[in-house]
């Protein structure tokens, strides 16, 4: 695949913020099909997308599986990336579609015999449960809607500006803003109720 004369920056155009001139170098010879380029920019960017996988999913497997559909996407599609933009944000962005639609084909939730579960917590659970309690994310997981802590999670966890939350999201700027507030409201509340208990 090569990219497009439409989507191609010219070669005297400096590269976009967040972008350096190799990454569009790497992104241009992997839409050629060099297969270099393509493990650099697995290298480059697999962590990252993983990292927000898992965030989604929970569950190691899940992310690995899904960060390899995001990655055989994103090279399928590397004509469409705009070399203006920031790659990991276009990443992150099929990462997401991709969790959504696995999440949209996978049972959530099976059902355990009630003659298997125990009522009292094994140790082991206790040890879980009371690292869990310490983990600020965790616990962010637990208070917030699924939308709020992935804004959050974009926002503080990956670092990512409001408007790159929102692009990725597909929310407005405000959007943003408003589900960052709220969400950290809901978060301090939570933590100052706790502390009283």
């Amino acid at each position: 695949m090569i990219l497009s004369p439409e989507t191609r920056a010219p070669e005297h155009e400096e590269a976009a913020p967040g972008i350096t001139p190799e990454e569009t170098a790497a992104v241009r010879a992997a839409a050629a099909g060099d297969a270099r380029a393509s493990e650099e920019l697995v290298r480059s960017y697999g962590h990252r997308v993983f990292n927000f996988l898992h965030q989604m999913t929970r569950h190691r497997q899940d992310a690995e599986d899904l960060t390899q559909q995001t990655f055989i996407k994103a090279f399928r599609h590397l004509d469409r990336f705009d070399p203006h933009r920031p790659l990991i944000n276009w990443l992150l962005t099929i990462a997401r579609r991709t969790a959504l639609n696995h999440f949209r084909d996978t049972k959530r939730w099976e059902e355990i015999p009630e003659d298997t579960a125990s009522q009292a917590p094994s140790p082991a659970r206790e040890v879980e449960n009371r690292d869990r309690t310490e983990n600020v994310w965790d616990y962010a997981r637990r208070v917030l809607s699924p939308r709020e802590f992935e804004v959050l999670w974009l926002r503080f966890g990956e670092e990512r500006s409001t408007e790159e939350t929102a692009k990725i999201t597909g929310l407005t700027v405000a959007n943003v803003k408003v589900i960052v507030f709220r969400a950290r409201q809901q978060l301090l509340k939570g933590d100052s109720a706790h502390e009283l208990a």
